[in-house]
């Protein structure tokens, strides 16, 4: 007779316990997770100070009169922050499911306790500690205590709901690359246009939370939406619910994005198809790709703060530091693990004719392409300043000329294995002190130039050196490639080594 997840309860929880403690990696997870907590516990600090003190800031430094008035308006755009936030770190639970389907246990009791597990989260409790407060000190004396706590719990609802809305959208979006950018689009426009004074959707949500010094209305709204949010889910793991759907790999991901798209380029057009494959199909390539598109809205606010043609060149150095910065964002975080990537495959690569070549020539061909396509979602940024072009192209040519170079060879200093199926947030496999010293010659190393020469002549011509001097690595690209393939061919015994040991 099949058990129910309400009696399976205490096994449940006992099991989870034998995970956690029998689990060969616990030593190393015990370290790993000291590191999170000091990082957890740091920024929690801030946030407990942020809240304790929410009112008082927001009368002081912003001169807000109305306290609750302005949380209701608010309050949307904090839930699609943390819908944004949520969609970026939060792991689906359904990769246990297949540990527990042999059993004999109903498959709804095992969702249910896959799904109140996952709850178990920091997020569940950012709405308690970021806004009890502020309720305590400012909306409790005009609301009262009752009404008050209606409107936390209505906040509160609504986050859990995001929480099992988030899973559902991953569910089913299968993480496609377009459907990923599609869903982070939709509660970023609200900011955006809150940022050019378009409109403020705040102003036409908040009566609705204002509605909680009246009644328990949106609280019963919220609570429903949690519950069809649940049912949404639970429905979608269900259906899946079976051991050959939960084992099989959807390889149709982006079907014929990359095939033979590099073949002309002969073995290591070959090489780059199949790291584009790679990129496309696991969780923490395809992270990053996604992370970097989300940085290109780096520029809204940074340049609207010099939108003038003479304000762009006389803050030319952190104009061209924000062009390098969203250009080769993309490869500054995928290029640092430059062969980690490929860790479980190095020996194959090893005993190819020329293939250690051709798998860094693939490599630096691929980010060649995401920085070029890059640039060109960069340019709408011309907007600000017929200037930006400018920037952008200079930053484009040292990236592609000087830059990626760099990242290849310091990433070849002692890299680290790492399992490439597991996602890019809260992951520090891979990451060794190379990845911490990486960023200092790359966004330094233009300024070598564009300092001396700006001092002697103007912001032109500094910029005009910097991309001479990319232009001139582009000139010997090949001479640099083959540098850095001799540097491997050195070095890869130990760097297999260290791979085949997991060091």
């Amino acid at each position: 007779m099949l058990k129910s997840g309400l009696d399976m309860a205490p096994e449940f929880i006992r099991l989870l316990l034998l995970e956690k403690f029998r689990s060969l990696s616990f030593g190393r997870d015990i370290v790993s997770g000291l590191l999170v907590f000091v990082f957890i516990s740091f920024i929690l600090f801030y946030l407990v100070g942020l809240a304790v003190f929410l009112g008082l800031i927001l009368r002081s430094f912003f001169e807000v009169q109305d306290v609750p008035a302005f949380l209701n308006k608010a309050a949307v755009f904090y839930l699609l922050a943390e819908f944004l936030i949520r969609f970026i770190i939060q792991k689906k639970p359904l990769f246990s499911l297949n540990n527990y389907l042999h059993l004999p246990i109903k498959k709804s009791g095992i969702i249910n306790y896959l799904l109140v597990k996952s709850l178990f989260s920091p997020f569940s409790l950012l709405v308690i500690i970021l806004f009890v407060p502020v309720t305590i000190s400012d909306i409790n004396p005009v609301y009262g205590p009752l009404y008050s706590s209606l409107w936390l719990a209505t906040l509160f609802f609504f986050s859990i709901a995001l929480h099992f809305l988030v899973l559902w959208l991953k569910e089913v979006n299968k993480e496609r690359l377009l459907g990923t950018v599609f869903l982070f689009a939709i509660p970023t426009v609200p900011f955006v246009l809150l940022y050019f004074d378009v409109i403020n959707i705040g102003e036409i949500i908040a009566p609705f939370f204002g509605l909680s010094s009246l009644g328990p209305l949106p609280l019963f709204v919220s609570m429903a939406f949690c519950v069809a949010c649940y049912k949404l889910i639970h429905r979608q793991y269900l259906v899946n619910a079976y051991l050959d759907r939960v084992a099989k790999q959807d390889f149709a991901f982006m079907s014929g994005a990359g095939k033979d798209l590099f073949s002309r380029f002969g073995a290591a057009g070959t090489y780059a198809d199949m790291e584009l494959k790679l990129i496309l199909r696991h969780k923490k390539s395809r992270g990053y790709l996604i992370l970097s598109l989300f940085f290109l809205l780096y520029g809204l606010f940074m340049y609207r703060m010099a939108s003038g043609g003479e304000s762009l060149m006389e803050a030319s150095g952190i104009t061209l530091f924000v062009g390098i910065f969203m250009i080769s964002i993309f490869f500054i975080n995928y290029g640092q693990f430059f062969l980690s990537w490929n860790s479980n495959s190095f020996d194959f690569f090893m005993v190819k004719q020329h293939g250690l070549e051709a798998l860094i020539r693939g490599k630096l061909l691929i980010l060649i392409v995401i920085s070029f396509f890059l640039y060109l979602l960069s340019l709408p940024y011309v907007y600000f300043g017929w200037q930006i072009v400018i920037f952008h192209t200079v930053a484009l040519l040292y990236n592609v000329g000087i830059g990626i170079h760099v990242i290849a060879r310091l990433s070849m200093w002692e890299p680290k294995p790492m399992d490439i199926n597991k996602g890019a947030m809260f992951n520090y496999e891979g990451i060794g002190v190379s990845q911490f010293l990486m960023g200092i010659p790359f966004f330094v190393l233009p300024y070598v130039i564009y300092v001396p020469v700006n001092f002697l002549f103007d912001p032109y011509a500094a910029l005009a050196a910097v991309g001479l001097f990319g232009i001139t690595g582009i000139v010997f690209y090949k001479k640099m490639i083959s540098y850095n393939v001799r540097q491997l061919q050195v070095n890869r015994h130990k760097i297999s080594s260290r791979f085949r040991q997991g060091t």
